[in-house]
């Protein structure tokens, strides 16, 4: 009874298209391959591999899809640098125990090799009451699927709209706090939710907040070139108390990915109290607001 919650994003513009993918421990590497694409927006006639963290090309371990896999048995086993093996034999549980894959560890994957389209997957959540064979399932998503594969990939730069007010309201640079709260006098603004808060000479500025709408709520990080959506929570249907809650939830992932993208390029391992501590501003906003309990 295992499955993983894998996040697979696309590597030129990570926060704008994702999508969050549940998937049984022994399905295999095709099976999830399968369904990533179409997620996406690619076709299925392109050869492809799964291999480790984001080392594309430079990984130690191919999983490769079986056409590829058959054609690379004919070739010299000497000149390989890698080691290979069939993606549709191996299967998920099987991989992770291979790579020794852990909450919050990457996998990557190509596909065509001619365009590259580069994605990476992150190990979110490892569902032990979820079937082994249950098959591969998305959760949750972000973004429109890719419109022309055969144009080249686009980074987004620009980034995801903000929702108004905020359009209209945020400066290019670090927000002040005293601002972000006043947004809660408006009359479809839930909460405001301050989360990276850096005291200067002119007060307490904001580089990172959760904003709850009435239907809607939105984790907001300050990158340059300006203010970006990275992470969004659909409240359709939910009460106030609910959506709060999903949004709290999903800042708690946002800033495990923070961590983990930070150990990826430092080198360094960030632990779970890392992590924690990330989430002082959060708590204490929540037992402000009567919700110390979410």
């Amino acid at each position: 009874m295992t499955a993983y919650r894998f996040r697979i994003k696309f590597d030129p513009d990570p926060t704008s298209l994702w999508r969050d993918i549940v998937v049984g421990a022994d399905r295999t590497i095709t099976e999830l391959q399968s369904l990533i694409n179409p997620a996406v927006g690619l076709d299925q006639g392109h050869l492809w591999f799964v291999g480790e963290d984001e080392d594309y090309w430079d990984s130690a371990v191919k999983y490769q899809c079986p056409q590829e896999y058959e054609e690379s048995l004919n070739g010299d086993p000497l000149l390989r640098t890698e080691r290979i093996e069939n993606a549709g034999d191996v299967t998920i549980g099987e991989m992770t125990r291979q790579l020794g894959l852990e909450q919050y560890d990457r996998i990557c994957y190509l596909y065509d090799y001619g365009d590259e389209w580069r994605f990476y997957a992150i190990l979110k959540e490892v569902l032990s009451d979820e079937s082994s064979d249950k098959e591969p399932d998305i959760v949750k998503e972000k973004g429109d699927p890719i419109n022309d594969q055969y144009d080249p990939p686009e980074t987004g730069e620009s980034g995801s709209p903000l929702p108004e007010p905020l359009y209209s309201v945020l400066p290019e640079t670090a927000v002040p706090v005293a601002d972000l709260r006043e947004l809660e006098e408006r009359d479809h603004v839930v909460h405001v939710i301050p989360l990276l808060s850096l005291e200067t000479g002119f007060g307490a500025v904001c580089e990172r907040f959760a904003i709850q709408l009435e239907n809607t709520g939105y984790v907001i990080e300050n990158f340059q070139p300006g203010w970006q959506i990275v992470e969004e929570v659909d409240g359709v249907e939910q009460t106030e108390e609910e959506l709060l809650a999903a949004l709290a939830d999903a800042v708690r992932e946002w800033h495990a990915e923070i961590a983990e993208i930070s150990g990826a390029v430092t080198g360094q391992h960030f632990d779970e109290e890392t992590v924690e501590a990330m989430h002082v501003e959060l708590e204490v906003e929540l037992e402000r607001k009567g919700y110390d309990h979410l």
